[in-house]
């Protein structure tokens, strides 16, 4: 509007420029050049200024509209999980400490416990991984929904903690990725699937412990127990040199694959030292990227994800 303005007072000094020459009125000289120039460079800026209002698209105008307001969603989201992650923090102390507040919470558990209590380490039976068999031993539990369990050394030293919704096969996953550290193991269940209690069960062995176990660690460690073995940074020199030399493709998949092979071997020799009789088979596809993994079973690969509501039952 501003602009508009600007424009309109200019055209009205030209006016009366022109009127003033046509009725013979005296101007100094140079004087009528010097006010036309002045005036139309004046008018000139005005409607580049315009334009520059006027060559902004529409379409621009909308996606910066959309941009802010696709950062304010971001910054509010930001918001409300750091709120989130506030509430769950005090409801785990509260769980823990066994105020008068956890105890519902605990009694949806389906623990049997009494109201804002959890089983602790010292009061849980040790369970050998192996069965004199040789077999991993199953402690899974019907009806149950989840478990927390915590898994020893020979030594009995708490190496991990985990969560899992099929506590048998994260059993038989940790084994083949850390077989010497599997020796012992303590396991709690629930029945109903409850984030928070499951996760104060497991704050709260932490603490029972002292410190957080090795596999616990939020790096290296934990990847080692939670993921597939990654094979590659336990290359010799010479498999590193064939690996990297290899071309791209067919060759280099083949390279990773020896690499993989020699450490299944490897760990082939640690189970039969345990005198593991399991079969416990490699995903020969992983092995092409250089990492092991258990082939699935006809179970289904285990959950590990922390449940947070009841599943339907499934129709027969």
């Amino acid at each position: 509007m501003e602009a508009l303005a600007g424009s309109s007072a200019v055209a009205t000094s030209l006016q009366r420029l022109v009127a003033r020459q046509s009725s013979g009125a005296s101007l100094r000289p140079n004087a009528t050049t010097t006010t036309y120039r002045r005036l139309t460079c004046t008018c000139a800026a005005a409607g580049d200024g315009d334009a520059g209002q006027s060559s902004e698209p529409k379409w621009k105008q909308k996606l910066a509209a959309a941009e802010a307001h696709a950062e304010q969603t971001r910054q509010a989201t930001a918001r409300a999980q750091e709120e989130y992650r506030r509430k769950q923090m005090v409801q785990r102390k509260s769980e823990v400490s066994g105020g008068a507040a956890a105890g519902p919470a605990a009694a949806a558990a389906g623990t049997g416990a009494a109201a804002g209590a959890h089983p602790r380490l010292v009061d849980l039976d040790w369970v050998p991984y192996l069965t004199e068999e040789g077999l991993l031993t199953d402690c899974t539990q019907a009806g149950a929904k989840a478990s927390v369990y915590a898994i020893y050394d020979d030594d009995k030293v708490l190496q991990y903690i985990g969560v899992s919704r099929q506590v048998y096969q994260s059993m038989r996953l940790h084994f083949a990725r850390v077989p010497s550290a599997c020796a012992w193991m303590k396991v709690t269940h629930i029945t109903r699937p409850s984030k928070a209690v499951l996760e104060a069960i497991k704050d709260q062995w932490i603490a029972e412990n002292g410190v957080s176990p090795p596999g616990n660690d939020e790096g290296p460690e934990q990847n080692r127990w939670e993921n597939p073995l990654d094979c590659k940074p336990l290359m010799t020199e010479e498999e590193r040199k064939s690996v990297e030399y290899a071309a791209p493709g067919p060759p280099k998949a083949k390279a990773l694959k020896e690499v993989a092979r020699r450490v299944e071997r490897e760990l082939e020799a640690a189970f039969k030292a345990r005198n593991c009789k399991e079969v416990l088979r490699f995903d020969p596809k992983l092995k092409e990227d250089g990492l092991l993994d258990l082939k699935s079973t006809a179970a289904r690969a285990p959950d590990t994800a922390v449940p947070t509501s009841t599943p339907q039952a499934t129709k027969a």
